[in-house]
Order: structure tokens, then sequence, then C-alpha cells
């Protein structure tokens, strides 16, 4: 679950409501734990009445189908509208995730030929068992393998957006995931312990990409797109195997349906407590240092004609970058420069020139606003530029 991006104005935001998103460093491995618990504690739940896995397969496919289409997806075109790739490129790293685990759930045996069982080789009973058995396997490996990774990208939000809203949402659908993931895997006779070790492990992991080796923004769209196929046909799977099972009687549905819908609203909620509240600021450049002034109606009155803008002096990158230090330069002066050594100048190296801001904060600011290593001033979006002087254009706070 990634995040819009959001400034000192979130910030304050959120403090007002008594939930900074400013959380110590330290907190971060704390949340990561609290996600994991949360795992544990949904596996738990699955795994504590393994008599009637039938009803938790299908509440945990139903939800798998939930979060698939209310988190990842939405993740998915978020991303891929942040850093500008084509939407169709996203579909279709669903399309391949959904046809790989078609493929592998409609292709081999899963079940031992033993002698004396000729009898359950009736016809037509050997196709329906192979074709349930295969799909639990691969259902259960595939959706093993997709939550772990889609926590890994959780796992690198905490570090980019650490909050109490966050983590409570995370918290609230990994326990969810752990339910879905421990009902697939029981219902494919595969040990759950090394899989949900990947799966509590993955957050950790997250975070240390993100905070060591980020992956280029451009892959993180594709990437979320492919778990979306794959979760998507994995809960259909799920939901098959659960109606063909014979077990699951009008109660037991109705049942279902109640914790669905119930978790199912308490995800959405989750989503939409710092999704809505994670605001991408509208104002044009030049006007985003003024957001916080109110306007205020006047009387127009006639002045006189406005003396041309003069144009910036040229400057070399040396030179630029020596302005910014000494003050001379402004952030939002620099963003809207429009020269040629301006706009070829690398954006780390300037930004890390502003006063009392440290190397450890531009690089973290940079990373928020998925600018990549070696980008110029000339690379950067509109948003970006946004994100940036919201940011970094107010005075730093003193230490």
């Amino acid at each position: 679950m990634s995040l819009p991006l959001g400034g000192p104005a979130l910030q304050s935001a959120l403090q007002d409501a008594g939930l900074n998103t400013a959380m110590p460093a330290w907190t971060v491995w704390v949340a990561v734990g609290l996600v994991a618990l949360s795992t544990l504690a949904g596996a738990h739940l699955a795994h504590r009445n393994a008599a009637r896995i039938s009803i938790w397969l299908a509440v945990a496919s139903a939800l798998m189908l939930i979060t698939a289409l209310t988190d990842v997806m939405p993740d998915a075109w978020r991303e891929a509208a942040a850093t500008e790739v084509p939407l169709w490129v996203v579909a279709l790293a669903g399309l391949t995730g959904f046809a790989a685990i078609t493929y592998f759930t409609r292709h081999g045996c899963a079940h031992p030929h033993q002698p004396g069982q000729h009898a359950r080789h009736a016809p037509g009973l050997h196709r329906r068992v192979k074709q349930a058995v295969s799909a639990a396997v691969y259902g259960g490996v595939g959706t093993a393998v997709a939550l772990s990774l889609h926590r890994m990208i959780e796992g690198a939000t905490l570090v980019l957006a650490a909050s109490a809203i966050v983590v409570a949402a995370l918290m609230i659908h990994s326990a969810g995931e752990g339910l879905a993931m421990t009902a697939m895997l029981d219902m494919a006779s595969k040990r759950r312990a090394p899989w949900l070790l990947l799966s509590c492990a993955s957050p950790a992991a997250g975070v240390v990409l993100a905070t060591v080796a980020p992956l280029p923004p451009q892959s993180v769209p594709i990437l979320l797109g492919l778990l979306t196929g794959v979760l998507l046909r994995t809960a259909v799977i799920g939901l098959q195997i659960a109606r063909t099972s014979g077990r699951m009687v009008r109660r037991h549905v109705a049942v279902a349906a109640v914790g669905v819908l119930a978790v199912g609203a308490l995800l959405v909620t989750g989503e939409a407590m710092f999704a809505g509240d994670l605001p991408t600021p509208e104002l044009p450049v030049a006007a985003a240092g003024q957001a916080a002034v109110p306007l205020v109606p006047h009387t127009r009155t006639p002045s006189p004609l406005p003396t041309p803008t003069r144009r910036p002096e040229p400057m070399t990158p040396s030179e630029l970058r020596a302005a910014v230090a000494g003050g001379r330069l402004g952030l939002e002066s620099l963003l809207t420069r429009s020269d040629l050594a301006t706009i070829g100048a690398d954006v780390e190296w300037l930004l890390r020139a502003l006063p009392g801001r440290s190397a450890a904060e531009i690089t973290r600011v940079l990373r928020r606003a998925r600018v990549g290593s070696g980008a110029s001033i000339g690379d950067l979006t509109l948003r970006q530029r946004h994100y940036l002087l919201l940011a970094l254009g107010a005075a730093p706070a003193p230490r």
C-alpha cells in the first residue's frame, strides 16, 4: 500500500489530529513488528479450527479479492500516474500474472497414483480432483509469494511515510492476508511456517531495500499490476474450491459473507483513513509557497503598468550551488529558472546546499518525491516540484 505524496501542510494537519507523520526512525521497526504480529494473529485464526477450512478458504479468498481490487490495484494506478508509466503496461502486467496462475493450475496431476485406489478414478472424478488439488497447490504458493512481495513494498512505505494511520491500516489488512495465506496453504497441504516466516520478514526486507537500494520508480506500478493479477486469479481459485468442496451449508455461507463484509469494510476504511488525508498539492510552483496565505477580496485600483521582469542572470552550476548555499537563491527561484545551466544541474547536488538541511534529509525527501538518482532540475515533473517546495521551502526547524 503506497501513499500519495504529502508535505509540511499535511504534517501539521496530522499533528492537530494527534497523528504526527514525523515518527522517530526506531518506530519503523516497531511498526514492522506489529504488522508481523497481526499476520500471525490472522494465521492463528484460520488454523485454530481446521475442520472448517472450507469456510476459512471462502472468507480468505473473498478478502483476497477485496484486497486486490481496493488496495493493490489502486496502488498500481496511482504509482503509474505518478511515474508516468502507461496504464496499458500495468494492465498487461496484471493479465500476465492472471494467465500465469491460470496456466499452472490447469496442468499436472497433484495427487499420487497408489495401488488399490482405482475406484477413485471414476469417469470425471480424476479430472476434478486433479484440478482442485493442483489449483490449491499453485494457488497457495502463488498467494504466499504475491502477498510477500506486496508486503515488501508495504515495508518500503513505512520508511517513506511512517505514521500511526499507516501502521493501523497495515495491521488491519495484514491480519486478513495472514488468514488468506494460511487457508490456502492448508488446502494445499503445504507447510505454513516457512511461508509465514517469509511473509513476516518481507516488510523488514522492504525497509532495508528502501533505505539501501530503492527500486526504480517505474518498476513499482508494473510489479503491483503483476501482483494484482496473481491475487485475483488465486482468489477465484479459492472460491471455486470452497464451493465444490461440499462442506459448506447455507448457514456457513451467510456467516462467511457477513465476516467478509465486516473485514472488507475495515480494509476500505483503513485505506480511506490515510489515502483520503494525503492530498496532492494543486498549486503552481510559484504560488505554492504562499499556500497558507488566505485570499482576501479587495477593490481593484488602477495601477501603473508593471515593468518587464528582468531575466535571471546566467550562472554556472558551481555559481548556482554557491548562491543556494549562501541564501541568495531560494528554492522557489531555483525551481522556476529555465536557463540551460539550471535545468541540466543535478537536483540532489544542488539541494544539499540548502542552508540547514542535512544530506540524509534531502535524500529522504527526494525518495518520497520519486526523484531518481542523477535526475536534473529539468527532469522534475510539476508534481515533484510542488512537493519539493512544500517539503523544503519552509525554514528548517531549529535542531
